[in-house]
C-alpha cells in the first residue's frame, strides 16, 4: 500500500484525511511543530514528525520514500507565506520524484479569477504546484458545515451566518471532504483534473435553520449576518488579518453564490460512489446542542 505525506494531519481537514487513509489501509506520514501533536498523531497510528514548512531541510526529510502528498496549507491570508509553504512542499515533493500531488483549496474556489485576495492566493499555489511538473489533482470543497462551530455562529435560538437565506449551498462537513481527497489519492486516471467536492444537499440558510430545529428538538431562526459584524467577532478570536480573510471570502460568496453549485457529471458519478453525510446526520453527529443552551444574542439592526 503506498505511503502519503499529509500535511496538517493535526487539523480538521488534514485529520480526517489522515485517519481515513489509515483506515483503507494507507501508511500516513505527517510534520507537526508540536511535540504533543507529535504524540497524539502517533497514537493513531501516523508518521508524525517535528517539522516546518517554513523550513525545507525538514521537508525534505518528510518526503523520503513518499508516493503522494496530500497538500492542506494552513488557513492564512499571507500571499508571501503561502507561496514559500507551497515552493518548499513542491521542491520537496520534486526531489523525492513523488508521483502525485493531491491539492486542497481548503474551501470553494471560483473558476475564474476573483478581485478578493483569499481567493487569489488558493489560486497562486494551484498555478504553482501545476508549474512544477509534478502530477497534479485538484479537489474544490464548498462550504464546511464545521464553519457553523465559530464562536457566535450559533447561540440560544439563532443560526447568524454571513450568508443570504434564500440562496441554497452545498455544505459539505470534514469527513465528508476527507471521502473526495481519499478517492482522488485512490485514482490517478484523475490526474490533471478538478474535482468538485459537493455535500450531500444543497441548503438555503432558511432550510439549514430547519434542520437545525429538527435536529435539536428547539426552534432554531436563521439570521443572514452582516459581514463587518462577522468581520468584527471573528477578529476576536482569529486576529484582524484573518478575520479581514474570512471575511473578504463571504463578501465575494454573497455576490457570486451561484458558482457553488456548480457540479460536472464526473463528480455527480464520484459523489454517488461516496456516503456522504446530511446536515442533519451532521449537527447530530457534531453535538452541537451545547451552543444553543447559552445566551448568545445576534443584533440584527
Amino acid at each position: 500500500m503506498e505511503h502519503i505525506l499529509v500535511y496538517g494531519a493535526s487539523g480538521v481537514q488534514g485529520g480526517a484525511v489522515a485517519r481515513l487513509l489509515i483506515k483503507q489501509g494507507f501508511t500516513v506520514r505527517t510534520i507537526t511543530r508540536s511535540e504533543d501533536h507529535v504524540v497524539s498523531l502517533r497514537e493513531q497510528g501516523i508518521d508524525a514528525r517535528i517539522g516546518d514548512m517554513n523550513d525545507l531541510n525538514s521537508l525534505l526529510v518528510a518526503n523520503e520514500g513518499v508516493d503522494q502528498v496530500f497538500l492542506n496549507l494552513p488557513i492564512e491570508f499571507n500571499s508571501s507565506a503561502i507561496e514559500s509553504y507551497t515552493l518548499n512542499a513542491v521542491e520537496a515533493a520534486k526531489r523525492a520524484a513523488v508521483k502525485r500531488i493531491v491539492i486542497n483549496t481548503n474551501g470553494f474556489l471560483p473558476e475564474q479569477p476573483a478581485s478578493t485576495e483569499s481567493l487569489e492566493i488558493k489560486r497562486n499555489m494551484i498555478e504553482l504546484v501545476k508549474k512544477s511538473g509534478i502530477p497534479w489533482i485538484v479537489v474544490r470543497p464548498t462550504l464546511y458545515m464545521e464553519n457553523l462551530l465559530i464562536p457566535g455562529v450559533v447561540g440560544n435560538h439563532v443560526l447568524a451566518y454571513p450568508i443570504p437565506a434564500d440562496k441554497p449551498i452545498p455544505w459539505i462537513n470534514a469527513e465528508d471532504a476527507a471521502q473526495f481527497h481519499v478517492y482522488a489519492l485512490s485514482h490517478p486516471e484523475l490526474t490533471g483534473r478538478t474535482i468538485y467536492a459537493n455535500g450531500a444537499e444543497a441548503l438555503t440558510g432558511n432550510q439549514l435553520a430547519a434542520q437545525f430545529t429538527e435536529a435539536l428538538g428547539r426552534d432554531i431562526q436563521f439570521h443572514s449576518l452582516a459581514y463587518d459584524q462577522f468581520e468584527a467577532g471573528l477578529a476576536a478570536v482569529m486576529g484582524a488579518e484573518q478575520a479581514a480573510g474570512v471575511a473578504g471570502f463571504y463578501r465575494w460568496i454573497g455576490d457570486n453564490i451561484e458558482e457553488l453549485l456548480t457540479r460536472n457529471a464526473a463528480d455527480r458519478m464520484i459523489q454517488l460512489e461516496l456516503k456522504l453525510t446530511t446536515i442533519q446526520g451532521w449537527i447530530k453527529r457534531a453535538d452541537i446542542r451545547p451552543a444553543f443552551t447559552g445566551s448568545a444574542h445576534v443584533d440584527s439592526n
